[in-house]
């Protein structure tokens, strides 16, 4: 029996105070739930009523009357069997305190607006597609160069820099362009940049600017001594890179620049060395990051009060922001992720542990609502913002692509990742299956329609409004390598009651689901990694094929994982069947071989072929062998099949 502090966290747990349910407006809830019906003194009286019926349990019609006198709420007879049958999970015509409690339960949880949003289908479903980078040594650095300095992702290619000075061009569907080497890199140690050409296929050395010592920046730029330098020219004409006649090589010293450019300094506003810049647009603001308490700086070049210097104690590595949604990103050395409101220095909005190395890129995607994280140790993370959860980890240098929504990592090799690849609308609204839908059953006792699919997912749906009532995520699985796989649900069928529903899947396992709560009652298997093609629910009995080639039997109330096999008649897969209660059991081959049996006995009586329907093919006994007789449809051969099927062992035969 519950206490008070139950009622008290299940309350907590609805979205309704007890003020919006006074007994004043409770004509207003004629088609509401009952977890919306009940208020913190409705709670607390039907957890009395509960104490004090007989061994704590009520009937159906004690428990209609105490719904009326108590709640004031009035259901028609078949609205109330309904709501019965879904709370009394034990089906023994009786329901106690617990059973209530888990209905309401499961009623709050449905209405948490994070479950309606849940996506069925992870940021990262598949597999890096991987690719030589063509490089003798590990990539530096790789950067995507738009055409004709546009900020269009769509039309441009990918640079990749290697440390032997090798700098190779790709396009958007990474076809290597031109290949280009150079003996000093642009960021060089040699203390001068250099300006090349990019947009002729010649590569050629346009500008290139010494005294480094004087001059640390290109447009943005951060030094070793914690400074920022900021040069700002006038794009027209290509401002200072414009060609002069006669001159292919332009050289600039520092005094020179000055009357070109406007330079801007920010002196030692880090301690430690600057690990990133980027330019806040929205905002026209420098942000900058270093590994120091000084960790990140916000300054507003156009001299507005905007300076705002984030502090933390080990210091920012990398950062990402989002222009539109004003949401800023942080990761370092201390292994966490930060999401902070750029204006709110003092506190980060959201912390996200969990990696074990020092954080190296980070990339905003979704107006903020994503980070995806990539540490020293080469995992990647991908963090739920809103609902401040991991949502996926996958161990694996960066750059992403907001137009195509590719992340691009480069090492010895350029390995491609498709992040949250986005939804046709046309197609789906992103709440159904990620994958083919296997089975589509509709319950008449429930009115619901129940979708199995071949992502594993269970779901129950309402079939008047289109909401998801129950979801269940990975329904069979199998272990593999330590990790849980899910396994692909191949077939599904309800008990005679419509209360309950059994599921078949590609590994040869059966389960027993509640298909109101989502939980699972009983688990079975016809034989390891054997696909389960059909099964039936008849009156005390579960019957299931599939590639096994015989009918297997299990026990309605039976506690054993395995069932009894039948005669073993077909010579190869069975991939259909149909059964017409309580007479006859129809099964179908792969070979074309139609089997008729009796459900009562199991015992075969007719045998067809397929291929030449007006032919009977006599039924042989044998008392010795359950082996399957030769017939003209046996020596047809698989040609192909999508599905490698695993190795069978041999049946033995069981006596008639």
């Amino acid at each position: 029996m519950a206490n008070d502090l139950d009622v008290k966290s299940i309350m907590s747990i609805s979205s309704k105070s007890e003020n919006s349910t006074a007994p004043q407006t409770r004509t207003r809830w004629k088609n509401a739930p009952l977890h919306e019906r009940c208020s913190m003194a409705d709670m607390v009286k039907l957890k009395e009523a509960f104490a004090e019926a007989y061994r704590n349990k009520l009937p159906p019609s004690q428990f209609r009357n105490l719904l009326r006198t108590e709640l004031n709420v009035e259901y028609d007879d078949e609205e109330f069997n309904i709501l019965f049958m879904k709370i009394n999970t034990a089906r023994n015509g009786e329901i106690d305190w617990e059973e209530l409690v888990s209905h309401l339960l499961l009623g709050y949880f449905l209405n948490d607006p994070e479950n309606e949003r849940a996506s069925l289908q992870l940021p990262i479903m598949g597999l890096p597609t991987i690719m030589r980078s063509q490089h003798r040594h590990p990539i530096s650095r790789i950067l995507f160069c738009p055409d004709d300095r546009s900020a269009d992702g769509l039309s441009g290619a990918y640079i990749t820099a290697s440390r032997d000075g090798m700098i190779n061009w790709w396009s958007l569907d990474m076809t290597l362009l031109r290949t280009a080497y150079s003996s000093s890199l642009t960021s060089s140690t040699e203390r001068e940049l250099r300006f090349y050409d990019c947009t002729a296929k010649t590569f050629t050395l346009k500008i290139v600017i010494t005294s480094w010592e004087y001059m640390n920046s290109i447009l943005i730029c951060g030094d070793v001594g914690g400074s920022v330098r900021v040069l700002s020219f006038s794009p027209i004409k290509r401002g200072p890179f414009r060609n002069q006649p006669g001159k292919s090589l332009i050289q600039l010293r520092h005094v020179d620049l000055q009357k070109r450019l406007r330079l801007v300094e920010l002196s030692r506003v880090h301690s430690e060395w600057v690990r990133q810049v980027s330019f806040y647009s929205s905002l026209h603001c420098i942000v900058s990051c270093a590994t120091c308490p000084d960790s990140l700086l916000m300054c507003d070049l156009a001299g507005s009060k905007t300076h705002n210097m984030f502090h933390l104690d080990k210091g920012v590595q990398c950062f990402a922001f989002d222009e539109e949604a004003h949401v800023l990103a942080t990761g370092g050395p201390d292994c966490v992720v930060r999401v902070w409101n750029p204006f709110v220095p003092t506190k980060a909005s959201v912390t996200f542990h969990g990696h074990h190395a020092g954080i190296v890129a980070l990339v905003l995607q979704n107006r903020g609502s994503l980070v995806y994280s990539l540490s020293r140790d080469r995992v990647i993370k991908v963090w739920d913002v809103h609902g401040q959860v991991c949502m996926q980890r996958t161990p694996i240098s960066a750059v992403y692509n907001p137009f195509t929504r590719e992340l691009l990592l480069a090492a010895m090799k350029i390995a491609i990742l498709v992040l949250d690849e986005q939804i046709n609308p046309h197609h789906t609204d992103g709440v159904t299956h990620s994958r083919a839908v296997a089975r589509i059953l509709y319950n008449p006792l429930f009115k619901v329609i129940i979708t199995c699919g071949m992502d594993s997912i269970i779901i129950n749906w309402d079939p008047v409004t289109g909401k998801r009532n129950v979801l269940t995520r990975d329904a069979h699985t199998r272990l593999l390598h330590g990790e849980l796989i899910p396994v692909e649900i191949t077939a599904a069928c309800f008990d005679p009651g419509y209360q309950l529903l059994v599921t078949g899947a590609r590994n040869g396992t059966l389960k027993v689901w509640n298909f109101n709560t989502g939980v699972c009652l009983k688990e079975m298997e016809i034989e390891h990694m054997c696909e389960v093609t059909n099964c039936f629910w008849i009156e005390g009995r579960i019957m299931a094929v599939g590639w096994n080639r015989h009918v297997t039997e299990f026990e309605e109330g039976g506690t054993g994982r395995t069932g009894k096999a039948w005669e073993t008649r077909h010579s190869d897969d069975v991939l259909a069947a149909a059964a017409r209660q309580p007479l006859t059991l129809a099964t179908s081959s792969y070979s074309s071989e139609l089997i008729l049996w009796k459900l009562e006995t199991g015992q075969p009586y007719r045998r067809f072929s397929c291929t030449e329907p007006m032919l009977r093919i006599k039924m042989v006994y044998n008392k010795r062998s359950a082996s399957p007789q030769p017939g003209p449809a046996q020596g047809s051969q698989r040609t192909s099949s999508m599905i490698r099927r695993p190795r069978r062992r041999a049946h033995a035969a069981s006596p008639r």
